[in-house]
């Protein structure tokens, strides 16, 4: 019998990978709902991910920015998948891998029909670049629900943290603060699964 973790105020049953996806027709045959993670590289994607499952290494994490280049499928509880997103504006990446990788992120968020809802994660020290705005506005014009999540909590401190988290709020039009996480502390981890069954269930 698998180990029950429990993350926050959630248990984990298990939580598994599945497959990478290049495009559509690799998405997973089992119809399942799907709540995807974008953000820009190096914002800590693939670390919340982990953290999120209960996992240190299920999510592979890399030194080098910029290397997801797939969709990559996790299914937790049985129930559900969590799907890492390539990272979005690594200007190291060539003008081509960045098309290629803008693309397939367009045509999943568009036309995938079990899509739920997007996480897009947000590096609390930078606040807001442009680059995030305006993939967020990109997500937003498809009508798939967007979720703005701050990581890295751990890195700021409490004065830095209030200003922070008020200016995303305002640079993205949020009727609310965002919720703000820590993969280190597991700070906000609780809140976090609480809006994403909320978006599952729906």
């Amino acid at each position: 019998m698998s180990e029950v973790k429990i993350v926050g105020d959630f248990q984990i049953l298990s939580a598994e990978f599945v497959k990478s996806a290049v495009d559509l027709k690799d998405l997973p045959e089992e119809r399942l709902p799907q709540i995807a993670f974008l953000g820009r590289s190096n914002v800590g994607k693939s670390s919340l991910l982990n953290a999120l499952m209960g996992e240190k290494n299920l999510v592979k994490t890399s030194a080098i920015p910029g290397k997801t280049r797939e969709i990559n499928f996790f299914k937790v509880n049985g129930a559900f998948f969590l799907v890492d997103l390539p990272g979005v504006g690594y200007a190291k990446v060539s003008i081509k891998q960045r098309d290629l990788m803008a693309d397939s992120i367009r045509e999943y968020v568009e036309k995938a029909e079990d899509l739920r809802g997007v996480v897009y994660l947000v590096d609390i020290r930078h606040a807001g670049t442009a680059i995030d705005i305006l993939t967020v506005e990109e997500l937003r014009k498809t009508g798939v629900p967007v979720l703005i999540v701050a990581s890295k909590r751990d890195k700021v401190n409490q004065s830095e943290f209030n200003k922070n988290k008020k200016v995303i709020q305002e640079k993205f039009g949020l009727a609310v603060p965002p919720i703000t996480v820590s993969s280190v502390s597991k700070v906000g981890l609780s809140a976090l699964w609480f809006e994403l069954l909320n978006v599952i269930r729906e």
